[in-house]
Formats: C-alpha cells, sequence, structure tokens
C-alpha cells in the first residue's frame, strides 16, 4: 500500500520508512508483559512522515491542555487479519506525539487508526492519549472509502495549526468507522456536524457493547440460562444498533 501518495504528503515530511525497532517500544512506552505480547502481532512499524511547522508549515499547539510539536504517521504490517484494536492502544501509548497508524494485512486489507494525546493532570510533564478514533480493516479499492481516504489527504485537512489538523483527522476517522454499519461515509451539514459526532459516538460505544456480547455469549462455558440471557441482551442492543444507524442516514440525508 503506498499511503504516500494515498495521502498526498508532502516530500518535506517523509521520514524515509526508517524501521522501529520494537525494543524502542518497550523501552520508551513503559509496556506491561501483556502490553509487550501484542507486539507479536505485526511483523514491521515504519516511519513514514512527520508532519511539523519545519516540514509541512503548520504551528505547533503549546496551552494547558496540550503540547503539540508534530503528528506522526507510522505504517504497521500485521502478522494476520483480524482486529488491531488492542494493538493500536499499545502504540499509542509508546509515543508522546498525535499518532496516526496506517495498518496494513497479509490479504491487503488497510485500517487507519487516529490518537490525540494531551497533559496528564496526574504527572507533571507526561501526556496521556485524549482520544482514539479507528477505521477498521477495509478493502482500499472499496468505493464505500473513497471519500474518506480523500478527506485524510493531507492538503484536505486543516492547515491553521497540529490541533486543528490532528482533530480534524480523528473526527474523520470515526465517520470512516459507521461505514461498515450504514454503508456510506457520513455527510452532513455543517450545523448538524455535533449532533453527528455524538450519534457516531453513541454507535461506536454501541457496538462494543455488542462485540463483548457476542464474545460472552459465544464462551462455551456458558450455562444454558447464561446463554439465553446473552442472545436476548444481544438481540437487543443490535436493535438499538440499527436505530442509530438510521438515525444517522436519516440526519446526513435529510
Amino acid at each position: 500500500m503506498d499511503w504516500v501518495t494515498t495521502l498526498n504528503l508532502p516530500s518535506a515530511t517523509l521520514a524515509g520508512g526508517k524501521t522501529i525497532p520494537k525494543t524502542v517500544l518497550t523501552s520508551q512506552g513503559g509496556l506491561a508483559k501483556a502490553e509487550e505480547k501484542l507486539l507479536k502481532q505485526y511483523s514491521r512499524l515504519t516511519h513514514v512522515a512527520t508532519v511539523q511547522r519545519a516540514t509541512a508549515r503548520i504551528a505547533p499547539v503549546s496551552d494547558d491542555e496540550h503540547e503539540i510539536g508534530s503528528v506522526i504517521y507510522l505504517s504497521c504490517e500485521l502478522v494476520r487479519s483480524g482486529g488491531f484494536g488492542e494493538l493500536a492502544a499499545v502504540l499509542h501509548k509508546a509515543f508522546p506525539n498525535p499518532v496516526v497508524l496506517l495498518f496494513e494485512e497479509p490479504g491487503g486489507k488497510v485500517g487507519v487508526s487516529v490518537s490525540l494525546k494531551r497533559k496528564s493532570h496526574a504527572e507533571k510533564g507526561a501526556v496521556v492519549v485524549e482520544r482514539t478514533e479507528s477505521a477498521r480493516l477495509f478493502d482500499f479499492e472499496d468505493a464505500a472509502y473513497a471519500d474518506y481516504l480523500a478527506d485524510i489527504r493531507h492538503a484536505a485537512l486543516p492547515q491553521s495549526d497540529l490541533l486543528a489538523y490532528v482533530s480534524a483527522l480523528c473526527d474523520r476517522t470515526a465517520k470512516a468507522a459507521a461505514i461498515a454499519s450504514i454503508g456510506e461515509y457520513p455527510h452532513c451539514k455543517d450545523a448538524d456536524t455535533p449532533q453527528l459526532m455524538a450519534l457516531l459516538a453513541h454507535l461506536r460505544d454501541s457496538q462494543n457493547e455488542i462485540n463483548v456480547l457476542r464474545s460472552q455469549y459465544r464462551d462455551k462455558e456458558a450455562t444454558l440460562a447464561e446463554s439465553s440471557r446473552l442472545r436476548m441482551a444481544l438481540k437487543k442492543k443490535e436493535r438499538e444498533h440499527d436505530k442509530l444507524a438510521t438515525e444517522i442516514k436519516e440526519l446526513c440525508h435529510g
């Protein structure tokens, strides 16, 4: 996958695709043993680009909540197909910068995960993940994702400062996460954007709850009574999820 061309990253931002050793992640990320094991899910992590004032003429941000001097793009080659949520959380944690993770699995599907960091309220000088948004693995040729990929091209993102830049990446990736549920990349009037983002957050939380229920339902050790309860709870949550998806589509086409 040629992410540089797809995202139209300026030549001055490119980092040459240098491989980042896993030992660097474990040392600078302060990873627990369980988190270190998740690193086995990828074969290679490379530094694609760094967007900052010096490379892209986008102003840094330094205020009470944020200290953003750069946004880094990393390419991550997965060992096998499947979800990357837990791995993404560990990789985001390992870097103090906002990170754009560009995933690719052996079958050719791709995914994106973006994190915004803020200053820690508990530890001076430390940063924590404020927000993470992910678009699960999808076929690059899938027309439903064409608008999303166009929307996260470098030139399509706000250039006023790095907070606006990475916030837009997060918002647009949150929209892409809904494609699996509504079948399209959601667009709406500017005045309806706050409502859309709220609905998307509810849709994401609903999907997470469904995933948990499905996992519990498939547990072979669950009793007959537990399986019955979980089946009913799953059906109820799926109906709620479908209702949210319908509300989003009506907002976008209303």
